[in-house]
């Protein structure tokens, strides 16, 4: 028979493991190089939740969005990671729910940096209810349209979804869902919870199917120096097409897309990264987007003419 002391001692080398499961491998010049614009983040996380807490909108959404957004930035680069995507257009901007695979930590953070504000509407998050105790990221899920899930209530989370839909069909906001429910720590998709997408029948919003590729690589021990992520938005799915389906069906036909898109795009070069999104604004959208299709199709090479073909003559 199993003492507590046997399963505390159990439970702390699981959390032992976790940890170093989290923690990053960046260089200790960059660690030097950024230590005091991460700090000052940080320390500005908090001090943005505890005013608007205290004063709802002594910041306003719009400064805290931003920065929020300045911050997910700044955590990428500390990370060495960079972020390719494909299927941009594929994002609308107006409310809908981005349904996506779940595979480390880091997946809120990569998706909320590819988030142009003058492109598509801000992200919002349904998240677990603990995040608000954790020191760093509780800062962040106050400053920002985050709600909390109890998984463990069924009455709390009709609550959580009542909320959600209030968020995308009053404020439009681009909601992300993790219908997996934990992550999966690998490229293998798991189950979704048949329930999870009943939020985009009750807002009659569009679904998105978001594909996340090797984001889990972000904390494993032998990751590689710079961890090159890719996000595949699929087609949306229509309010018309998913509205009379099943939820349980509806999360079937999600996950299949997201399926679909790994094996498609996993061993395949994206031209669009993160940073080239995040600098599209009303006055260079269409500079920028002309080069994009210059690089995805380039023209074709004039070929030289050799010498004995300038003196063909052609009937």
């Amino acid at each position: 028979m199993t003492t507590n002391k046997e399963l505390t001692n159990h439970e702390l080398s699981e959390n032992k493991i976790n940890d170093n499961e989290r923690s990053l491998k960046i260089s200790k010049l960059k660690i030097i190089y950024l230590w005091f614009p991460i700090w000052r983040m940080m320390t500005k996380a908090k001090k943005i939740s505890k005013k608007n807490y205290k004063t709802p909108g002594f910041y306003s959404e719009e400064y805290a969005y931003n920065f929020a957004k300045k911050s997910a930035n700044r955590i990428l680069k500390a990370s060495n990671i960079n972020i390719t995507v494909e299927g941009y257009e594929n994002w609308l901007d107006r409310g809908v729910i981005l349904a996506a695979n779940h595979q480390s930590n880091f997946d809120p953070t990569i998706l909320f940096a590819l988030n142009n504000f003058y492109l598509n509407q801000p992200m919002a998050f349904i998240a677990k209810k603990e995040l608000w105790n954790d020191k760093k990221l509780g800062r962040f899920v106050r400053i920002i349209d985050c709600i909390p899930l109890d998984r463990e209530s069924p009455r709390n989370a009709l609550e959580a979804f009542k909320e959600a839909k209030e968020l995308v069909v009053d404020y439009k906001r681009s909601l992300v869902i993790f219908p997996e429910g934990t992550r999966s720590k690998s490229q293998e998709i798991k189950d979704f919870h048949p329930a999870a997408l009943k939020i985009a029948q009750m807002a009659n919003a569009p679904v998105i199917p978001v594909t996340i590729i090797n984001a889990y690589q972000i904390f494993k021990k032998d990751r590689p120096k710079k961890v090159e992520v890719k996000v595949i938005f699929g087609k949306p799915i229509m309010p018309s097409k998913h509205i009379s389906l099943k939820t349980e069906d509806l999360s079937n036909n999600v996950r299949k897309v997201i399926s679909e898109n790994m094996e498609k795009y996993k061993d395949k070069d994206l031209i669009w990264d993160y940073k080239t999104i995040n600098k599209i604004n009303p006055k260079n959208e269409e500079e920028i987007r002309e080069s994009i299709k210059k690089k995805t199709n380039p023209s074709p090479k004039k070929q030289k003419k050799k010498l004995k073909d300038i003196f063909n003559v052609v009937d």
